[in-house]
């Protein structure tokens, strides 16, 4: 294969990545993980450290602050009319230029455009290993990659962080001179955009040390410090103390009884998906030529210290958790195509072992194509438009400055309506009312959203309260899954008044 063709071949595979990010991109802000990042982002653009409520503080029932908190957020310890992020802020940091330049929906390019880099450097990496074949077949790898199928159409921060480790690694194993300062950057980034990683990247500065001793990787660890010391501070504005973080307690989260089952469950979600096959990557130190054995080395050992790093998190049955380790995910990957391609060009011919590995290659990348498929990475946008449809609603539909009860939808109604939001799952059970009363007060009739499967666990917490039966017809239905009740309309339903509801599809 010709370096021309290989080049040619890597970009379109890499703009074909991010093509479906957008395409069949969410465009949505919806569970706790996107509303966190998305509200963080918009506040950051609108020059505000966090999301805040103008009426937490005057809010009259128990523990209102926490009831102003939407979905991925907690009570802020610094401000009382403010909420603070449980997720990392970084990709939040990154996206609100974007988002300044571009509007809200500037949120949503930064996961495409990631994963356009990410398979362009997974090429870069493979084709420094073992060539031109190699490089190619890393970056169509990556690119059915389910898993990275499956991050790239969502606004969160997975295929960003990814993409930085391996910018990193780029700079340190592709030039013929390494870039350090370059690569600490770029690992600093990356550690913004997930700090639990740290230790990964004192292993690539142990192997900076080695590689080149004391001096450089003084200077790779100096690239790093101007963004450990953002993530203090902002950790210090956030949450009121440079080591403090959304997530509470870090004994509560890591654990060495996680560490079987995380590795149970990770294993078999790459099996599921990739049939094992990044997994080959780990004998790449041993068959690459002595050429590459330094470089597949620093790989490796990054590889494991992002997995390291994951082990004895809170464990998750759910396979697209392998996100953690997407970093290790695609590492190995570069290191297992380089391994086929350097064991078939032992046993057959130059262009019989080209052709072998790309007929491999094409084999397994159809596979991974039709796992994603399976597993709903090209319908996610359309099980997501109700949050965005929620949002419009509340937004379009609704008078201004309408508030919303919601716990599931709480994010996307902050997000794309700009209404505040009282959570009900954090509102005293017999407060409902009242709360609708002070609420009414303060502005137009309320409303209460609710998605089909919330709505037994919403009666039961507010049995005692005249609102919480929820009979009376909703005013919006969305897409068959979420309804919006107008508190105003129960009295009118209840004095014989039709009540009309509109049912608003997806389209």
């Amino acid at each position: 294969m010709t370096a021309r063709a290989a080049v040619v071949t890597a970009s379109l595979v890499a703009l074909l990545t991010g093509s479906v990010g957008l395409v069949w991109g969410t465009w949505a802000v919806g569970g706790s993980d996107s509303s966190c990042y998305g509200l963080m982002a918009q506040a950051l653009a609108r020059l505000a450290w966090q999301p805040s409520s103008r009426l937490a503080l005057d809010a009259p029932w128990p523990d209102a602050q926490l009831t102003f908190a939407p979905a991925g957020f907690v009570s802020s310890p610094v401000r009382d009319d403010a909420a603070s992020p449980v997720c990392a802020p970084g990709f939040s940091l990154l996206a609100a230029p974007v988002m300044w330049a571009a509007g809200d929906r500037g949120l949503f390019w930064l996961s495409p455009l990631a994963g356009v880099a990410l398979v362009w450097l997974a090429f870069l990496l493979g084709r420094r290993l073992a060539g031109e074949v190699a490089g190619t077949a890393a970056a169509l790898l990556t690119a059915t990659s389910p898993i990275l199928l499956y991050q790239v159409v969502q606004p969160m921060n997975d295929v960003a962080a990814a993409a930085c480790w391996l910018a990193g690694l780029a700079a340190l194993v592709v030039p013929a001179r390494r870039r350090i300062g370059l690569a600490g950057a770029a690992i600093g980034v990356a550690l913004l955009l997930r700090p639990n990683l740290l230790p990964a990247g004192a292993v690539l500065g142990v192997v900076v040390w080695a590689w080149q001793g004391r001096a450089a990787a003084f200077a790779f660890g100096a690239s790093i410090v101007p963004f450990g010391l953002a993530v203090l501070a902002l950790n210090d504005t956030l949450y009121g103390s440079p080591f403090g973080s959304g997530y509470g307690d870090a004994t509560a989260l890591f654990a060495l009884d996680n560490v079987p089952l995380n590795l149970a469950r990770h294993l078999r979600a790459i099996f599921e998906t990739q049939w094992g096959l990044p997994l080959l990557g780990a004998v790449a130190p041993w068959v690459l030529p002595a050429a590459a054995r330094r470089a597949a080395w620093a790989m490796l050992l990054l590889a494991l210290a992002v997995v390291f790093c994951y082990l004895p998190y809170a464990s998750f049955p759910e396979w697209w958790y392998l996100r953690f380790l997407l970093p290790a995910v695609v590492v190995l990957t570069v290191l297992a195509s380089s391994v086929l391609t350097v064991g078939a060009g032992r046993v057959l011919p130059g262009r019989a072992a080209a052709a072998a590995v790309a007929v491999v290659v094409l084999a397994a990348s159809a596979a991974q194509g039709r796992v994603a498929w399976a597993r709903q990475v090209f319908v996610l946008h359309s099980l997501e438009a109700r949050f965005r449809l929620v949002g419009e609603a509340v937004r379009d539909r609704l008078p201004p400055g309408t508030a919303a009860v919601a716990v599931w939808d709480s994010g996307s109604i902050r997000f794309g309506g700009g209404s505040e939001v009282v959570v009900w799952d954090s509102l005293a059970p017999d407060w409902l009312d009242r709360a609708v009363a002070w609420l009414r007060r303060r502005g137009p009739e309320p409303v209460i959203v609710v998605e089909r499967w919330e709505e037994s666990a919403f009666r039961q917490r507010f049995e005692s309260q005249a609102f919480g039966a929820l009979d009376w017809p909703p005013r919006f239905d969305i897409d068959g899954r979420v309804r919006i009740f107008a508190t105003g309309d129960r009295a009118r339903y209840l004095a014989g008044e039709a009540v009309p509801t509109e049912t608003i599809w997806n389209r």
